[in-house]
């Protein structure tokens, strides 16, 4: 692969950085992550290897420096949406992102060990109580967290992988299918713990409601991969469950990268932990 061109400027985030490189084979992506988000790159590789259908595939990974080498995706769904303003696809990627989910449960062992944070549900009772600590706010009392993660356990769904940040921004529309990509937020969890960010993304870009009838569908067409473990209302039930979990994880997906920040970037960054952990303090159901 021959560099036939000038780069372009990095595009920089306190995250990441992404360099556009033209070659004789097309343009691909070089990217660097902090520290925090090594996981990243060998979370890709893992899923790709999964479901290369799904998940764009690396060119090129060098996991100790947190680099991975990217084709061209494409066009993203969000500048698709520009044009075409209705949720429709949707409609296609909730459910094969759920398959990806599925797929991955055999492998998330390894995913774990490969760097990627533990945040599924033994774990955030303590989570919860740290996270408060370290945000200097009150935490619900611990028997709260802990049952509302025994009552989602025990609907028997497996931990897989959840990808926290899938939105219209992370998706690349394909002349025959999908690419999620950036999985710098993802960690082994709930599955259902991402409908938060992604239903909440699609309502904030369409103008919908919480309950809108597309909002409901696109819930119901996501958890209806899920059906053999539980009947839709059982399902249903899980999914509201996971609701404040999911803002937990939020929380502490923010928390996280303003850790690793300076200021003041850091006290910037700090400000989307602070408002997830209080939605999730407010949403964990009363004893």
């Amino acid at each position: 692969m021959l560099v036939t061109g000038e780069v372009e400027q990095p595009h920089v985030r306190p995250w990441s950085t992404v360099l556009r490189v033209p070659t004789d084979g097309g343009d691909v992506y070089f990217k660097a992550a902090l520290p925090g988000l090594a996981h990243d790159v060998a979370v890709t590789s893992v899923l790709a290897r999964l479901r290369p259908q799904l998940v764009l595939a690396p060119l090129a990974v060098e996991p100790e420096r947190r680099w991975m080498l990217l084709p061209d995706g494409g066009e993203r769904l969000r500048e698709v949406l520009a044009r075409d303003r209705h949720p429709r696809r949707w409609y296609e990627i909730l459910p094969l992102y759920a398959e990806l989910q599925i797929a991955a449960v055999p492998a998330v062992e390894e995913l774990i060990e490969a760097g990627l944070p533990d945040l599924r549900l033994a774990r955030l009772p303590d989570l919860a109580e740290q996270l408060g600590t370290e945000l200097v706010m009150r935490s619900p009392e611990r028997g709260r967290v802990t049952a509302l993660c025994d009552e989602l356990a025990a609907f028997g769904i497996p931990e897989t992988i959840q990808h926290d940040d899938l939105h219209d921004g992370n998706v690349f529309v394909r002349s025959d299918g999908y690419w999620i990509f950036d999985w710098g937020d993802s960690v082994a969890a709930h599955p259902f713990m991402s409908l938060v960010v992604s239903l909440r993304s699609i309502a904030h870009r369409f103008e919908l409601g919480e309950r809108d009838p597309d909002i409901e569908r696109l819930r119901g067409a996501y958890l209806e991969r899920w059906s053999n473990y539980g009947a839709p209302t059982s399902l249903g039930r899980a999914a509201e469950l996971a609701v404040p979990l999911g803002m937990l994880c939020r929380a502490w997906s923010w928390w996280q990268l303003a850790s690793s920040l300076p200021e003041p970037a850091r006290a910037e960054y700090s400000e989307g932990g602070l408002e997830w952990f209080a939605e999730f303090a407010a949403a964990v159901p009363a004893g």
